[in-house]
């Protein structure tokens, strides 16, 4: 398995989320990672109802309380664990989650 260092765990608050780009499948791609209650999720920065970046504004990845990812194109909420849309044009799908894991205090994508 293949280990990338994406971020320092320290570098990302709680109920705060970042964009980055990382290789993904060999390819360079728009990620985001979102921390919550000390844990990290990752996902492809792609929205699955129409293809666009979920972060129009970029880093502007949550919803006002934080308690969803929204996508700013079109308003659409995604569980932070789970990526499940729970709410607009694209209810039911999911984001594409990534691997990852937290090691000595650094944030690595898993491939």
């Amino acid at each position: 398995m293949h280990k990338t260092e994406i971020l320092k765990f320290q570098d990302l608050t709680d109920l705060e989320a970042k964009g980055l780009v990382a290789a993904v499948s060999g390819k360079q791609r728009n990620i985001f990672v979102v921390k919550r209650n000390e844990k990290v999720y990752a996902y492809l920065n792609w929205c699955p109802h129409n293809q666009v970046l979920i972060d129009q504004i970029p880093d502007k990845f949550l919803n006002a309380d934080k308690s969803y990812v929204q996508c700013s194109k079109h308003g659409a909420l995604f569980d932070i664990e789970s990526g499940l849309c729970i709410e607009g044009p694209c209810e039911g799908e999911h984001l594409k989650p990534l691997n990852v894991e937290i090691e000595n205090g650094i944030i690595y994508l898993l491939e």
